[in-house]
């Protein structure tokens, strides 16, 4: 059985680049909004899922916390531009394991998801024993 990612962000081109990434490797859901996004945790109970901080509408952050009460704990990466980093750290105090800022290259992306999902035992005894996530710059 494949994993299932879901990817979460307003703007359409980050939805086709990402799910295109991985496209045949996983089966990959995308949402330009929130509402549609808590359907898809809810229906299709994904491993992973990228989730843009600011959407219009409900926020990112929102979102997270709609997750935390569906019963499916997929491991959440926040999605970012570099003025959110603050927004974005208070994230991981919330539940994401983890932060990309934009513009973001699709080869991080692809190795975040790959060890995040490889990990996947791995990285929930971290979240139990407290250890703090880490963040991911995107382009150098």
């Amino acid at each position: 059985m494949r994993h299932k990612i879901l990817i979460v962000d307003d703007e359409e081109n980050i939805l086709l680049v990402v799910k295109e990434a991985f496209a045949g490797k996983y089966e990959v859901f995308t949402a330009s909004e929130g509402a549609a996004a808590i359907e898809i945790v809810k229906r299709e109970r994904p491993a992973f899922m990228f989730l843009d901080i600011k959407m219009p509408g409900m926020s990112g952050i929102e979102v997270l916390d709609l997750v935390k009460g569906t019963g499916v704990e997929p491991i959440v990466w926040m999605l970012t531009g570099e003025e959110d980093l603050k927004v974005a750290a208070a994230t991981l105090e919330n539940g994401a394991q983890g932060y990309i800022t934009k513009p973001f290259d699709i080869d991080v992306i692809r190795k975040v998801v790959v060890n995040a999902l490889e990990d996947l035992g791995k990285t929930k005894s971290q979240k139990a024993s407290g250890e703090k996530p880490w963040h991911v710059k995107g382009k150098e």
